[in-house]
């Protein structure tokens, strides 16, 4: 008898590897979920750095801060109370603070200028052509360049001279003597740097006989030159940061010496903004109220300048009426905890300011909760313990300059 065929599960091992595969699919989707979480989680971090304040958020990146603090072996707390940056602080103790600015004269002067001699020309026309001539001379500034004039002799002279400046026709006539009028050189023909003369006898036309002849010496050419570089002059004063901070009131005050009737327009600028531009009392004292923004931290310029005539400007004086200056104050907060500690001598308070630098004297009175302590040195760093200063809570730290400080930080630590 043949024994019974036996059966195999041919689904068996295709099973087995179907298992297999749901198995690692469910550790790659928890992969996935768990890399999803990280990413969410990252985004919410980021985005909570981003919306906290800044100090905050310094604190937390950079592990410092008005906040920071470690525990010492006692329990108590240390670490730094107050972290700031003053900056420039600057003392004011008047109510005004005034620039004197030096006495100044403004006035032109015109005097007369030989701008070309030529020693002789010469120029024809008759029926074989014509010759002409040029002369050039320089203007350097056309706005103060008056009254040109050409003169010349002339040993021959027969027909019609024509006279041309810049192409512009200034004569045309005949010369009837050795010595002629000085022909007038217009001003509003006369060009800024190079300005040529043409000299042209009148062609003779249809006349083949005639010839037009003009043999001139000592050509030249005058003008009224005006000097104006004294019709302007420029001061420097200084501004300080806190009173550029401080100002509420800025009055420019001078007397003008002058001769009524005999000067122009005076116009006068601080750092390029025009203040005042009118024709002063001469002789009365003039004030002029302008606005504070005009005025710059560090140097600031202050110009005059005159139209006409002569001017001595006195007595100038640039006032800043102050507002009530008011220094900053720095608080922070002392624990009760921390004041106990500082009680049993487990902890001492200290404060530390560092300047910029290291070489100016420095002086100032320090008013900490009310009770004052005096600064007076070179060095750039100053400490002070505040053991017998601080309260439990709130406390204030106020920095009077006595001289102008540059202050980098101000600290307030515990160790």
């Amino acid at each position: 008898m043949k024994p019974a065929p036996r059966i195999v599960n041919s689904q068996k091992r295709p099973i087995k590897k179907t298992i297999l595969k749901q198995k690692i699919s469910k550790k790659a989707q928890d992969a996935s979920s768990a890399a999803t979480l990280v990413a969410v989680l990252a985004l919410l971090i980021i985005f909570y750095l981003l919306f906290i304040p800044p100090s905050y958020r310094d604190q937390i990146l950079e592990g410092n801060g008005t906040t920071t603090s470690m525990t010492s072996a006692g329990g108590a707390i240390k670490g730094t109370l107050l972290k700031a940056s003053p900056g420039v602080l600057s003392p004011i103790k008047a109510e005004k603070i005034e620039h004197n600015i030096p006495a100044l004269t403004l006035y032109s002067k015109t005097q007369s200028k030989v701008l070309q001699n030529t020693n002789s020309i010469y120029v024809k026309s008759s029926i074989f052509g014509q010759k002409k001539a040029t002369i050039s001379f320089n203007v350097d500034d056309v706005k103060n360049t008056k009254n040109a004039l050409l003169t010349f002799r002339s040993s021959k002279h027969k027909g019609t001279l024509i006279v041309r400046l810049n192409g512009n026709e200034v004569y045309s006539g005949t010369i009837s003597q050795e010595n002629p009028e000085p022909i007038k050189l217009p001003d509003n023909y006369l060009l800024n740097g190079a300005n040529n003369i043409e000299f042209e006898a009148e062609k003779t036309g249809w006349a083949f006989w005639r010839r037009n002849i003009f043999q001139m010496e000592n050509l030249q050419v005058t003008a009224d030159i005006k000097d104006t570089s004294r019709q302007e002059s420029r001061n420097i004063f200084i501004v300080s940061a806190t009173e550029k901070a401080n100002v509420k009131r800025s009055i420019l005050r001078f007397t003008p010496d002058c001769t009524t009737g005999r000067t122009g327009k005076l116009n006068v600028l601080i750092n390029q903004k025009s203040i005042h531009y009118a024709i002063p009392d001469c002789g009365g004292r003039v004030a002029i109220e302008f606005p504070p923004e005009i005025l710059r931290e560090g140097e600031n310029e202050i110009v005059f300048e005159s139209e006409e005539g002569s001017y001595l400007i006195d007595l100038i004086r640039i006032t800043s009426e102050m507002k009530a200056v008011v220094q900053p104050t720095y608080f922070f907060e002392m624990p009760k905890k921390d004041m106990d500690a500082l009680k049993n001598g487990q902890l001492h308070v200290k404060m530390k300011i560092t300047f910029v630098d290291s070489e100016d004297t420095k002086s100032a009175k320090i008013n900490i909760n009310g009770r004052e302590t005096n600064l007076y040195q070179t060095e750039r760093e100053f400490e002070k313990n505040l053991d017998d200063y601080v309260t439990e809570g709130n406390n204030a730290i106020k920095i009077s300059p006595e001289t102008p400080l540059e202050i980098q930080n101000l600290e307030v630590y515990e160790e």
